[in-house]
This record gives C-alpha cells, structure tokens and sequence, in this order.
C-alpha cells in the first residue's frame, strides 16, 4: 500500500505558500478592518487570495471628531501619545491620515504601519506666488502675506478653527502616490502631491474661493463653489472646462421647499467618475420630523440635475464623499448596499432620535428613507480625542 505523500513545509517557515484555500477560511472569519487589512498585506500571495474572499469587512476607517470627551474606550491604548496634543486630523485616506500641527507642519501618518511622511512646510516658497505664511515673533503667532505689502493678515496658530477648513487626502496604495489640498480661513486653497517639493496655491488669479464642499478621486480635485458650480483641478492648477468637465457651467441649484431644511451638501466621486450631491436635510409636517438624505446626479442628455432613488450595489459614506460596491446586499452589522453611512455631526442636531440611539453612527436606507442607529463593533480614540473606527455601525 503506497503511503500518502506528506507536504513538504519550508524549513523557514514561509507563511505565503500557505494552501489558498486554509487562508482564505481563515480571511473570512476576521470582522474586524484592521485585522483583515493587516492579512492582505503580509504579502503578494495573500492579497490575492484576499481578493477572492466573499465576506470581507468592506469599509475603510472613518475618522470622527468626538469633542472634548477624556474617555478612553476598551483598547484604545496602542494609539495614546502618538500624536502631540495640538495636533488635529483634517482628513483621511484608507488607513492614513492627514495631520497638521502648530505652525502649519502637515504631515500623513498610516495609523496601521506607523509610517509618517513629513511635508513640505507651509512657511516654504509656495508655487503660484500670491499668498505666503510668515512667522511672526511669537511661536503661536503668523502671517497671511499676500502680494502686497498691505495684504498681511495676522492669525494665532492656537485660534484656527481647523474643523471649518475643508481638507481631502487621496493615496494610492499600491503605488504609493498621495496628493493632500487644504483650504485655509475659508478662502484660500493649497495642493501638494508626492514628489513635488512645494505647495501650490490654487486661487485663481489670487482671488479668495470660498467652497461648500470638495472631494478627491485618482488625483483629481472636485469642488462645490459656493455659487454651486463644480470646478475640476489637476494638482499642476489646471482648470478643466468643456469636455473635460461635464458638469461645467451647470450649477446645481436645489429650491427647499417649506418643510424643508437643508443642514449640510456633500459632494460624492463614484468610481466611475460621476459626480453625485447628496444634501442633509430633515423634513418638518406639522409636529412631525424626519431626517432625511437627497441624492442628485446630472443627466447627461438633458444636462439637468435629477433626484435619484437608488445607488444600486453601492453604499455611501457621507463623510468621506466615496462610494463603495459591496459584493453582497446585506453583511450584517447594518453594512448593506443602497444605503448612506453617516455620524450624528452628518445630520440635525436637535433630532428627535439624539438621546436615544445607541451609537452615533447611523445608516439610512436610501429605498425606505429610513434610519437605523446599530450598535458599535469597535472603537479606540487617542490623546487628541478623534474616535478611529472601521466597521463602525
């Protein structure tokens, strides 16, 4: 009788020629988007069986601002004293964040690998050459100099009200690309992108660009004037009008009705490239309250903006302005496809639901236009009191 042929095992232990099939049992049971994002990048062999795994944690982390709360949640301790204590999250890409501290030192950090890559101080030469910060004599204390001699406005680095500037970070993990745009009081825009070595002013012809809202997707900036065009950008200061940009010279103007109050408008890049708006907004009849999501999108052949009822096998993060296709409906955990993924901050903030929703997060059914508030898988918050979540609904 012929003896079954043992698998030889590596003498060094090669954990990439594991069987696909052991890996990919192992991958499914793992709920939790840190840990599957740690397994898909041991190595080349795992991501790819990674991929082909039909239950998976499907969104990225999401950072909320969560006040000026001192609790420290179960676990939380891996992130305490990462960052300096003036340090504030202005956005996030996947597992990285962008981060600004005193004197305008940004820089990105993957809350996952540790890795910190410094950018370029903002008190350097800027390319565009309107605007330029200096600093003042004091450490806390800078300057806004424009052209002009005349044109020098004083700020506190301490009194920035940071949450009131609109930030985006878009990185490439597999290529390791990244581009970073900020606005600054309101008005001013600045870009940078990998490689460069400077920041780029923006402003056009040096006037002020006060925005609702700005996304980005595969390097290309989008934004939502406050006359309610939609700009596109290269990160090389390229204005893209005509063919180039569909939505150029079409403005999106939504008249309320009376039982109708608008509370936030958020732009959202579909993978595709389409370009979605999507307002805040609670319904008031009578004595009766409803929050509610409205989504808009342009139709092309007749150039005008339409509500739509379905994103189809999609699901929406209102706060990231992405989308995300699911491969199945329903996952559980309240992460299904149709549906817009939001915080309490996304939403009125005298609703009726505050005081009673076990969780701050919430997930609206775009086909119900209902709200339920699911509970919380996980989360850690560090010294800077910014909650870090994956799945968390």
């Amino acid at each position: 009788m012929n003896k079954k042929k043992r698998q030889k095992v590596p003498k060094n232990g090669d954990w990439s020629k594991l069987c696909p099939d052991v890996l990919r049992k192992i991958f499914e049971t793992l709920s939790s988007p840190v840990d599957s994002h740690r397994a898909k990048i041991v190595c080349s062999g795992w991501y790819s069986v990674w991929k082909t795994c039909a239950k998976r944690p499907p969104c990225p982390l999401r950072i909320i601002h969560q006040g000026d709360s001192p609790t420290l949640g179960k676990g939380n301790r891996k992130l305490v004293g990462l960052f300096q204590h003036r340090s504030y999250c202005m956005a996030s890409s996947g597992n990285w964040l962008l981060m600004v501290e005193l004197r305008l030192k940004f820089y990105i950090y993957n809350l996952l690998t540790k890795e910190r890559i410094d950018l370029p101080s903002m008190e350097s030469q800027i390319l565009g050459g309107q605007v330029r910060f200096k600093p003042g004599r004091e450490y806390f204390h800078g300057y806004l100099v424009g052209p002009s001699r005349r044109d020098k406005v004083p700020f506190d680095y301490e009194a920035v009200e940071w949450e009131k500037s609109l930030a985006v970070l878009w990185v490439n993990d597999t290529t390791g690309d990244y581009v970073v745009a900020w606005t600054f009081i309101q008005k001013y825009l600045f870009s940078y992108m990998k490689g460069d070595g400077f920041w780029r002013d923006l402003n056009s012809n040096g006037k002020s660009l006060v925005l609702f809202d700005m996304a980005c997707e595969d390097s290309m900036l989008y934004l939502l004037t406050i006359d309610h065009h939609i700009k596109i950008f290269n990160f090389f200061g390229d204005i893209f009008t005509g063919k180039q940009n569909r939505y150029w010279g079409r403005p999106f103007n939504f008249v309320a009705q009376p039982w109708e109050y608008v509370w936030k408008r958020k732009m959202v890049i579909r993978r595709s490239g389409e370009v979605l708006i999507v307002l805040s907004l609670k319904e008031k009849v009578k004595k009766e309250e409803k929050l509610l999501f409205y989504i808009f999108k342009m139709n092309l052949e007749s150039c005008k903006w339409e509500r739509v009822y379905s994103i189809g096998d999609e699901m929406l993060s209102f706060g990231r302005g992405v989308t995300v296709p699911l491969a199945l409906k329903d996952l559980g955990d309240g992460i299904k496809s149709d549906s817009i993924y939001f915080v309490d901050e996304d939403v009125w903030p005298d609703h009726k639901d505050h005081d009673h929703r076990v969780s701050n997060c919430g997930v609206f059914d775009i086909a119900t236009s209902k709200i339920e508030w699911p509970k919380k898988i996980y989360c850690f918050i560090n010294k800077t009191h910014w909650f870090v979540r994956g799945v968390a609904y």
